[in-house]
């Protein structure tokens, strides 16, 4: 019977569940924290371990500082985080590696992950169909399944209005998934586009200050779960292109559940984030893209009828129902 499981995570952020709102928490982090926290819900025993700044219990789940050697950690179920030397922490009867890439079995031999992989013999757990058939036979040679995750209940829970139109576009993600495509398109478009309409772009972002002037464009910082919903929600569409190392795309599903529409090119996995022509579109060449996005700007009956489906599909799969998938891998 499994009743004490431990996720293992050794990236340089020092948290624990306490900063699930703070920026420097990405979608790794995340989940770590959401599936801890849901599995110490059905009365397991949790633990994490990572680079937490003190030991300490947060919603039923406790942390300690992984680099602590002083004690050698037995349980039933590990989940490594991305590298598989981490299980060296515990004494565990089954291992599983959430993986965050494609990963190459070239990179994988040059973190030193072969010897581990053969010792601890860990299933790896892909967040997205694409994601599932890409990762690489050499690199999850003990098997490979399919969780779905979630995003933060908070996002389904604000209030919205069905019918209040909003103007402005998005692109909110790193700069290297294609920022550079966004801000070319919107300066194709920018003069079939009402002045009164902006396209916002995070920080990160290389553009100049004439540019910005000269097409409408802002900058953004990434900012905190509250702050982020209330910016997010007053947005018209979400334009993001996607990108081969996107397996699952956290921003996409936040956007969806705040009834912002997406226009993408499915690169990845954003292709599984989008129902064509019923919440957004998913698009085949630059062409398309850049007349769907046109379409979605100008036309607001298609904007209400996207924001409303998205709407009525909120909440349909939140981390409770991600976990019961991986409670049936145990």
């Amino acid at each position: 019977m499994i009743k004490k499981i431990y996720f293992l995570e050794n990236s340089k952020k020092q948290y624990d569940g306490s900063y699930r709102c703070n920026p420097i928490l990405r979608g790794a982090e995340l989940a770590i924290i959401n599936y801890s926290e849901e599995l110490a819900k059905k009365g397991y025993e949790v633990f994490v371990l990572n680079n937490c700044l003190k030991s300490c219990e947060i919603n039923k789940v406790k942390y300690f500082n992984i680099n602590n050697k002083n004690n050698k950690f037995e349980c039933d179920v590990a989940i490594a985080n991305a590298d598989a030397n981490l299980f060296s922490n515990v004494k565990s009867r089954k291992n599983f590696l959430f993986s965050h890439s494609i990963q190459n079995f070239e990179k994988f031999l040059k973190k030193n992950q072969l010897f581990s992989f053969l010792k601890y013999k860990p299933k790896v757990l892909c967040f997205s169909r694409y994601h599932l058939n890409n990762r690489s036979f050499l690199t999850s040679f003990y098997g490979k399944k399919l969780i779905i995750p979630s995003i933060d209940n908070d996002f389904f829970d604000t209030p919205l209005e069905k019918n209040e139109i909003n103007e402005n576009a998005i692109f909110y993600s790193r700069a290297d998934r294609n920022s550079n495509l966004v801000l070319q398109i919107w300066k194709n478009l920018y003069s079939k586009i009402p002045r009164s309409q902006k396209l916002f772009v995070t920080s990160d972002v290389d553009i100049n200050y004439e540019d910005m002037e000269k097409f409408n464009i802002q900058k953004k910082e990434f900012m905190n779960k509250h702050d982020l919903i209330n910016f997010l929600k007053k947005f018209r569409l979400l334009i993001i292109p996607g990108h081969k190392g996107e397996v699952f795309c956290n921003v996409a599903e936040e956007a969806k559940a705040l009834g912002i529409p997406i226009v993408t090119l499915g690169l990845g996995a954003l292709n599984e984030r989008v129902i064509d022509n019923y919440n957004g579109f998913s698009c085949n060449n630059i062409s398309d893209f850049e007349d769907k996005i046109l379409n979605l700007l100008q036309n607001d009956s298609l904007y209400l009828k996207f924001k409303n489906n998205l709407i009525k599909d909120r909440g349909l799969h939140k981390w409770k129902d991600s976990i019961e998938s991986l409670i049936l891998l145990f």
